[in-house]
């Protein structure tokens, strides 16, 4: 059980990262391409190395529907939403308001999938929100109605309800055995050509800089792909609440990337510390739940 723990915290510091990573392309990239380019560089990838270990799993009908309403919350209407408020707001603070995600995925275990938490796990989700509040503590940029922020801020709360609800079909599709390999290969393709035909559609600039590429691939491979499939293999193994619990602690993660890369937060050392400690004591009760 403890490699499920392990899985969830490299997720969280990997999913931690976009922001910080993305923020910078949206000058120069539309967010909707942004979004396509990202999708479809993992589905190509995944689609690759699928055909070379001769691992390919088919699928039926209904597991394909699941699957194409995934798509469409998770890889097209949530990283588009993200994007467009991200460029509206700052990344530590699109860090922390992503957060809702995880409210919204318990919230959503809880009435969809009659997942439960005993005492350990209640005390394990104060102890998180506990962090989260002080982390938040005397944050400079902490402003969400201060001018176009405001909107960015609420497509990113939209965005992270759409993301739930993409975390708890997938958990679904994943009881029913389809790989996670799979799920994200046509989660990505789907998404990442929806999002292209948007593109064509509404004639979007198809341009970018060379020197970006390498950001692209490192926010497709680590920050979606790699944060993705260690966060289903955790879901895997301990269910849907346990995990959103432990994955939020990307907050922490997405607040130091950007002080450290885009030179975005005041925040105090100490308060990260102190804030870290509590999340800390949580991932310990709900391991100690789990056994």
């Amino acid at each position: 059980m403890s490699w499920a723990f392990l899985y969830l915290a490299v997720a969280a510091a990997l999913y931690g990262s976009i922001a910080s990573l993305a923020k910078p392309q949206l000058t120069t990239i539309h967010p909707i391409l942004l979004s396509s380019s990202i999708y479809l560089i993992i589905g190509i990838v995944l689609t690759i190395l699928i055909k070379l270990t001769s691992r390919s799993t088919k699928i039926n009908k209904s597991e394909l529907k699941y699957i194409f309403i995934i798509s469409l919350f998770g890889a097209v209407l949530g990283p588009i939403l993200y994007f467009y408020g991200l460029m509206l707001t700052s990344a530590s603070l699109a860090a922390i308001l992503i957060n809702i995600e995880f409210i919204f995925s318990i919230l959503l275990a809880i009435i969809i999938l009659k997942e439960r938490l005993n005492k350990r796990g209640v005390l394990g989700i104060l102890l998180i929100f506990t962090g989260l509040i002080i982390v938040n503590l005397n944050y400079n940029d902490f402003n969400i109605f201060n001018n176009n922020t405001l909107l960015g801020n609420i497509l990113v709360v939209i965005a992270s309800l759409f993301w739930a609800v993409d975390n708890n079909l997938s958990n679904i599709i994943l009881k029913k055995g389809v790989s996670i390999s799979k799920i994200i290969q046509l989660k990505s393709l789907i998404g990442g050509t929806i999002s292209f035909c948007i593109c064509l559609i509404f004639a979007i600039p198809l341009g970018g800089n060379i020197n970006q590429v390498p950001f692209l691939i490192m926010l497709s491979l680590g920050g979606f792909a790699g944060s993705l499939y260690l966060f289903l293999r955790g879901m895997k193994k301990i269910g849907t609440i346990k995990s959103v619990m432990i994955f939020s602690t990307s907050t922490i993660f997405g607040i130091i990337f950007a002080l450290i890369f885009l030179k975005e937060s005041s925040k105090d050392v100490y308060t990260l510390l102190l804030s870290s400690i509590f999340v800390i004591g949580e991932i310990y009760f709900i391991s100690k739940e789990e056994k």
